[in-house]
């Protein structure tokens, strides 16, 4: 089962299958204002959850200390320098918090960090360093090196505090699939204002379909916590 705190006030439990079973349309025609100049309103009825994402949310479970992750999904077909991905792929990254920066420094510390080909491939990458930069938007540029207008954006991160959870942009998950639960910040600087009215954190309301992206998200963040993904090779 997983219990979903999105606003620390309001909890809603429901199994992965109940998830499913919403039957989100594969495509949701919303207002214009929902989805930047010549573009539709794109709502997938699930995410595609690539290997590098599974890996990823495997390291940050190993370091939670020392990293979090950035969330991405692609709203529209992109390629970028490593491959192509499909509209409603997941796409979580590792970043270094202040203690894996120092860890690296003095250690020199090598990190299980990978960024995806494709759906089932993928090849070492180094962590983003920090988050001086906001850290879904450094993930499109410089390691998929792919258009950050085609994605919405989010980090996940350790659980957050009961007074941390009382601001609508911030959400607890209280249990995924691997036994922990996991905070999750729906803003970013940049990528969610064209997809949500202005908005940059991605709505706790029907706004856009926020609360349908909320609860997608999670389900997808349930499947990179259900297992590690071991493609048959590697590039």
């Amino acid at each position: 089962m997983i219990m979903i705190d999105f606003n620390r006030r309001t909890f809603v439990t429901m199994s992965v299958g109940s998830v499913a079973a919403l039957g989100f349309p594969r495509f949701a025609v919303a207002a214009a204002q929902c989805a930047p100049a010549g573009q539709r309103a794109f709502l997938p009825d699930h995410l595609t959850v690539d290997c590098a994402s599974r890996q990823n949310f495997h390291a940050f479970r190993t370091y939670p200390d020392d990293l979090g992750l950035a969330g991405v999904v692609s709203m529209m077909p992109v390629s970028g320098k490593l491959g192509s991905y499909n509209a409603g792929n997941l796409f979580l990254f590792p970043w270094l918090k202040p203690a894996g920066q120092k860890l690296e420094a003095k250690q020199h510390k090598t990190w299980p960090s990978v960024a995806p080909t494709s759906t089932t491939l993928y090849t070492a990458a180094k962590p983003i360093p920090n988050a001086t930069l906001p850290v879904d938007e450094y993930f499109c540029r410089f390691v998929l090196q792919a258009p950050w207008t085609s994605f919405i954006g989010f980090q996940v991160d350790i659980p957050f505090s009961k007074a941390e959870g009382t601001q609508h942009w911030f959400g607890n998950v209280e249990k995924l699939a691997d036994g922990k639960g996991v905070g999750i910040d729906w803003t970013s600087s940049n990528l969610n204002k064209p997809w949500f009215d202005g908005s940059s954190s991605i709505p706790d309301s029907d706004t856009c379909n926020g609360n349908a992206w909320r609860r997608i998200i999670v389900d997808g963040i349930n499947q990179a916590s259900a297992g590690v993904c071991y493609p048959a090779a590697l590039r």
